[in-house]
């Protein structure tokens, strides 16, 4: 098992996080408590990988105040994702899950531990990404590259948003510039 804990930059708020085998899978879970407009938020998530980091499964719980949001997205044996039941629009195949609201599956999905990319390589893909603002499921186009060890370019090819992530030894984004600062290893 690995762990480490973050501490939000943007706003008053903490989270823990861990990767766990289960079997023949790789479970990242964890649980994020922040503050969102003067209310506080609580967000428990788990992500199911194989041992190539490809992810099948995710589940997540969310509430702020009485609002509650309970979501299980689950790519399906003919290569579609379901949330809740019903099929996700143009995410068919997909192999990667971004949860919005975390740095979690920037470390164990994606480039960092599925692509193991070299110093100075980059790979573009699109995730299955949770937009953290409508809380729907999406196609989001993504490029990774990496600068140094321990340091990613993160792109978000649809926003233009763009972060160096600073990582440690098993892929825990340690900075995540604006949002995110690990507090424990």
């Amino acid at each position: 098992m690995r762990s480490t804990m973050w501490r939000r930059i943007d706003v008053v708020g903490t989270e823990a996080c861990s990767v766990n085998r289960n079997g023949t899978s790789r479970v990242i879970s964890g649980m994020a408590v922040y503050v969102v407009e003067n209310s506080p938020v609580r967000i428990a998530y788990s992500v199911t990988c194989n041992d190539e980091w490809v992810c099948s499964a995710a589940t997540v719980q969310r509430w702020i105040g009485a609002d509650r949001v309970d979501l299980v997205l689950v790519k399906q044996d003919d290569g579609t994702w379901t949330s809740n039941d019903k099929v996700v629009d143009a995410v068919d195949e997909l192999l990667d899950i971004d949860l919005g609201f975390t740095p979690a599956t920037n470390t164990n999905t994606n480039a960092i531990k599925r692509l193991q990319l070299g110093i100075g390589d980059q790979a573009e893909f699109t995730a299955v990404w949770l937009d953290d603002e409508t809380w729907t499921f999406k196609p989001l186009k993504q490029r990774y590259e990496r600068l140094n060890e321990n340091t990613y370019r993160y792109t978000s090819i649809n926003s233009g948003y763009e972060a160096n992530l600073t990582v440690d030894g098993f892929g825990f984004v340690r900075v995540y510039p604006e949002y995110w600062k690990a507090v424990i290893a």
